[in-house]
């Protein structure tokens, strides 16, 4: 019963305990390459405890419907594809530093990170799209990472795709499986009921991923200050400057199931899986510690989101108010 309430009051106070891990986990010890071979079980419990909150019978069989699949990879597309592209012609046009380049090509072409589909439920938007973006995506982000990569970098070490694709792969179906077992051991009336434990899996496995990025880092900071904090600056700016596009657009828009979809848009768009291409790509220590930086801007995502929504909100609840 003590563990079932602490896990109640970390999913209440997610939004806080996120970046109060982050300053933890930068003034833990080194310790040891070992920690990195829990990441795809920190992830694979990420996946799963998001996904357990799902009626994932109704979200399958929507999602295999032509026009959502049809929807989904067109948004897929824009992601993996198009954003690359305009990030690569604004950081150029801009005058960023090359040897930056490569690195804000590989974060803009891997796919979105696990754990938005539970920043999406966290957030009250829709996690069904969450899911059907982070599995469409993973399916392509393998074999368009290296093409997208290539056009604008020269020499790039080779990349298998189907060893990525597999990784991926696995790791979302265990995760799946896992939250369908749950759901026929728990029950969904039992699951939504204590829907705050589940968040506060959530929040303990995004805690734990922590240690094994944060790995070092505090050496690497204090080696290179300065080349830390514009790795930060550019992480911040990448992620939070997706966000506030794709929340911005949605000012424009009166539908709101359209503009519901970019508010999971800016979740997918600015939270990308950077290790994934960070452990396929041969050791770069400027890779490794910009995606240790980017944790900062991705850890702050519910704050950021939900105080951008409360803003988007407030002018409709005025106008609800005065009449």
């Amino acid at each position: 019963m003590f563990l079932i309430n602490c896990l109640s009051f970390l999913g209440k106070h997610a939004r806080l305990s996120l970046p109060i891990g982050l300053c933890i986990a930068l003034i833990l010890p080194d310790l040891g390459e070992q920690v990195r071979d829990m990441v795809p079980l920190v992830i694979i419990i990420i996946y799963a405890s998001a996904m357990i909150r799902l009626d994932l019978g109704i979200a399958l069989r929507g999602a295999v419907q032509p026009h959502r699949i049809l929807q989904t990879l067109g948004l897929s597309l824009m992601v993996l594809i198009l954003i690359p592209c305009l990030f690569v012609f604004t950081a150029r046009s801009l005058g960023l530093a090359e040897m930056f380049i490569p690195i804000l090509i590989w974060y803009a072409v891997a796919p979105p990170i696990a754990s938005t589909v539970w920043m999406c439920l966290l957030l009250g938007f829709r996690p069904v799209l969450a899911m059907e973006l982070v599995a469409m995506t993973s399916l392509i982000a393998p074999l368009s990472g290296p093409f997208v990569s290539s056009l604008f970098l020269a020499n790039i070490a080779p990349i298998d795709p189907f060893d990525l694709l597999t990784r991926l792969g696995l790791m979302i179906v265990i995760g799946v499986a896992l939250a369908l077992l749950g759901q026929r051991l728990i029950s969904r009336k039992r699951i939504d009921k204590h829907h705050t434990v589940f968040d506060g899996i959530s929040t303990c496995a995004m805690l734990i991923f922590l240690i094994p990025v944060f790995n070092g880092v505090s050496i690497q900071i204090s080696i290179s200050p300065v080349l830390a904090g514009q790795l930060l600056g550019l992480a911040v700016l990448m992620n939070f400057g997706s966000q506030l596009f794709m929340t911005g657009l949605a000012i424009f828009l009166r539908a709101q199931q359209a503009k519901d979809t970019l508010k999971v848009m800016a979740v997918i768009a600015g939270n990308r899986n950077v290790g994934l291409y960070y452990a396929a790509l041969p050791y770069d220590p400027v890779m490794g510690l910009f995606t240790a930086m980017y944790q900062v801007p991705l850890y702050l995502t519910p704050l950021f989101l939900g105080w951008l929504s409360r803003i988007q909100n407030q002018p409709r609840n005025n106008s609800n108010n005065s009449q």
